[in-house]
């Protein structure tokens, strides 16, 4: 399958148009990328953002599922 299909198939399968989709991934992309930042500042600091990691994975556990 060429990647032009599985970039359909991808979309379809998500019921989502490009732009939708491109949306919906920045926007989790860009909310792991600062969770990445509050779990590092939370790896040389404990006392901050204490709950970052495990906050983010039930934050998108619950929207993915709803996605679907």
């Amino acid at each position: 399958m060429n990647l032009y299909k599985k970039w359909i198939q991808h979309l379809k399968e998500n019921n989502m148009t490009y732009t939708e989709h491109l949306i919906f991934a920045l926007f989790y992309g860009l909310c792991c990328l600062l969770a990445g930042l509050y779990l590092i500042v939370h790896s040389i600091l404990p006392c901050f953002f204490p709950t970052a990691g495990s906050d983010l994975v039930t934050k998108l556990s619950k929207r993915f599922k709803k996605q679907h």
